[in-house]
């Protein structure tokens, strides 16, 4: 089986919210992000379908100050640990940051 990523992933844990378009919120914690989506670990029984699209907020670090970013994307798949997610559209605080990884 070949891996079909596009971006490198990294073993990151950070706090992850998500937010749907009809109101309800999930929370979770991401097993890895990359530039291009995440995996977030959450209860395996909250439902969410493949392809509902969603905001994931993210808290992230920059030197000593935590920063909340907020990323649009869509769930891409889930199992008995969580949720994939594909990022739509990232910002420039969550672009800087993945930046500071690659350096």
């Amino acid at each position: 089986m070949s891996d079909r990523r596009n971006y490198e992933r990294h073993l990151i844990r950070k706090f992850a919210l998500l937010k749907l378009a009809n109101g309800d919120t999930f929370e979770g914690q991401t097993r890895d992000i990359s530039m291009g989506g995440a995996f977030i670990e959450c209860a395996s029984d909250i439902g969410i379908a493949e392809g509902t699209e969603c905001i994931i907020r993210l808290i992230l670090k920059e030197g000593d100050e935590e920063v909340v970013t907020e990323i649009y994307g869509s769930i891409c798949h889930s199992d008995a640990q969580g949720l994939g997610c594909t990022f739509l559209k990232i910002n420039s605080a969550y672009y800087q940051f993945m930046n500071e990884l690659y350096a």
